[in-house]
């Protein structure tokens, strides 16, 4: 099997969110909450069941939390976050049978379970996850330090043209984007492993 790059949760998160800090909840919904939610949604469950779902999900992973060693060799978080998705489409299934465009109720019931891996690719698993934390971030800083960042970084916009747009020098445009990236790399340790 080729090597894949896997979105993980930093190691820090998972025990603040174990040990029931809040922040470290909210932060853990908002990175892996729209995940999930495109997961339920290419299982085929419509937009008002997967986001019950999705609710569902993540109580499920509140109290399982624990369960998870993510110091284990071959843990990995995001087949754990499916195995919990898959459980909770199935019964969501079980529960209102409808019909899909994928065949008959028995076959919708067999799809989750016939799936060891996220009905998705990991590279657009790893994008979500890193937008999602890139969102967490963007309050912590000033208006045109963020500018500048994601001008430069995400819209790979030439930090002279950004400079000027900003009216700051160019100097200033790299100091914001290298605050940015190393406070996002320090904060976001472990996020993206190669698996």
């Amino acid at each position: 099997m080729n090597a894949l790059i896997e979105p993980s949760t930093p190691h820090s998160l998972l025990v603040a969110a174990r040990q029931g800090n809040p922040d470290a909840w909210s932060r853990f919904v908002h990175l892996y909450g729209p995940l999930v939610y495109r997961w339920i949604r290419r299982s085929g469950l419509q937009s008002s069941d997967a986001a019950d779902v999705t609710q569902d999900v993540l109580m499920s992973v509140s109290k399982d939390l624990a369960n998870f060693d993510p110091s284990r060799a071959d843990a990995k978080f995001r087949g754990w976050l499916w195995t919990i998705t898959r459980r909770r489409i199935a019964d969501s299934r079980r529960n209102r049978p409808q019909e899909h465009e994928l065949g008959s109720a028995a076959e919708q019931l067999a799809l989750p379970e016939q799936l060891d891996e996220p009905p998705t690719d990991a590279n657009l698993d790893r994008h979500t996850l890193l937008t999602q934390a890139v969102a967490i971030y963007r309050d912590r800083f000033d208006h045109k330090t963020w500018q500048a960042f994601w001008a430069t970084v995400v819209d790979g916009r030439n930090p002279d043209e950004v400079a000027e747009s900003l009216g700051v020098t160019r100097w200033t445009v790299y100091k914001a984007r290298a605050r940015i990236l190393q406070r996002l790399r320090t904060e976001l340790a472990g996020l993206i492993d190669e698996v």
